[in-house]
């Protein structure tokens, strides 16, 4: 869902879920409430980012406070959540349960690497659950299919090893070390949030009513104007071959194409031009139209889109977002008759000429149009409903931290002294 994913997104980096030590903790009837230490802001950054990341925030102090800002997001909406008993839901209550068991395996797997588990260890388990897997099987109807005929008891057995191993790693204290209690609490709370948050989404139409949309319409009618172009466009693209632009013919056209071109030597593929050479080229095309020429004319001769060239560079009416932002930018910056500078994108360089703009119908006629009022509507008042719970949330994630990028292991030489093994 968005919200959530803006919400979680910097932070969701490794594939640990959530640990026994949380969930014992958010167990409770009344939840504790969350207080990192700059020992754990540390953890998170140092063990928790991708190296890329790391060096981002350390360049950037307005990076890390929105770290910062994001992971306090997180926990304040999880632990509304948590308030509002979504822990206690049925289906979360597996979830967060296979979660807590994944992630025990992952830190095990990764301080054991070569650790056996026997067969005899997963027999003792199943004698010991003999419910446990049908158990899980009935609350995550995802594994059901592949638990069918043969494969049933191949599943069993890895059922079983999973288990065997998460209770090795309890036993190991595993659950206490620093960077799985920490994956798990943002894992759990992941799990909360994106759980409350959904809701929050399925529930936001009560808030919208047709007065609001009316409202927003009255306030923003250029926001749905739509326009028709024209375009020039030159690609900095690879170019397709010749052959393959043409349109396909029957069987027989198809077969004297391909004897002609195994005739031939291969032909060279059309150049692919620099940033600069584009410039250039696209600069000349816009010289001319100044002088007179015809644009639709111009851009049936010249332009490097396919979809369009043929019909004179011509996209008929669209709205707001539907182009790339550059292109959306400078042809709704347009008036009728208007043509634009060179607009670069990640396809090129455009020349834009707006032939006609037009308003929207109002909501109250165009469906389509009232929808997407609803939806931003929605989607500004979840955002209101989360900055509210993180104004007064009793969370606390300190912005003073140590944000030095942990630098990997460098190898050695053959002529440098051995360092002592630490473990």
């Amino acid at each position: 869902m968005k919200i959530s994913t803006k919400v979680v997104a910097t932070i969701i980096v490794l594939g640990l879920l959530a640990g026994a030590l949380i969930f014992a903790q958010y167990s409770s009837s009344t939840p504790k409430t969350v207080k990192l230490t700059a020992h754990d802001m540390e953890v998170i950054f140092q063990e928790l980012l991708p190296p890329q990341k790391q060096q981002q925030i350390a360049a950037d102090p307005e990076e890390k406070k929105k770290l910062v800002g994001e992971i306090k997001k997180l926990l304040a909406v999880a632990r509304v959540a948590e308030q509002e008993g979504y822990a206690q839901h049925a289906d979360l209550t597996s979830q967060l349960a296979f979660q807590q068991e994944i992630a025990l395996n992952n830190a095990f797997r990764k301080k054991n690497p070569d650790a056996k588990i026997t067969d005899d260890e997963i027999t003792a388990y199943h004698q010991a659950h003999p419910k446990d897997f049908d158990d899980f099987l009935q609350s995550n109807p995802r594994f059901q299919q592949g638990a069918q005929g043969p494969q049933r008891e191949e599943l069993k057995k890895q059922f079983g090893e999973f288990k065997v191993i998460a209770e090795r790693a309890r036993k190991e204290g595993l659950d206490r070390d620093d960077v799985t209690r920490l994956q798990a609490l943002l894992d759990r709370s992941q799990t909360l949030a994106g759980a409350y948050l959904s809701d929050l989404q399925k529930n936001a139409d009560k808030l919208v009513t047709d007065d609001d949309v009316a409202a927003y319409y009255k306030d923003h009618p250029s926001d749905f104007d739509e326009v028709r172009v024209r375009h020039i466009l030159v690609s900095t693209q690879p170019k397709p071959d010749a052959e393959d632009q043409q349109e396909p013919g029957d069987a027989k056209d198809a077969k004297d194409k391909k004897d002609k071109k195994d005739a031939k030597k291969p032909a060279e593929k059309p150049k692919t031009l620099t940033k600069e050479e584009a410039r250039v080229k696209a600069q000349a095309l816009l010289d001319r139209v100044h002088k007179g020429d015809d644009f639709a004319k111009l851009a049936k001769e010249n332009s490097d889109d396919q979809a369009s060239k043929d019909k004179g560079g011509e996209y008929d009416f669209f709205g707001r977002g539907q182009m790339v932002p550059e292109f959306d930018a400078a042809a709704f910056s347009l008036k009728p008759g208007e043509i634009s500078g060179l607009v670069e994108t990640e396809f090129g360089f455009h020349i834009i000429k707006v032939e006609e703009r037009r308003a929207a119908a109002e909501p109250s006629a165009d469906q389509k149009v009232k929808q997407k009022i609803i939806d931003k509507l929605k989607q500004e008042k979840i955002e209101a409903r989360i900055n509210e719970i993180t104004e007064h949330t009793d969370v606390v994630v300190p912005e003073t931290f140590d944000a030095t990028p942990k630098v990997a292991a460098q190898p050695q030489t053959s002529s440098a002294t051995p360092a002592p093994r630490q473990d």
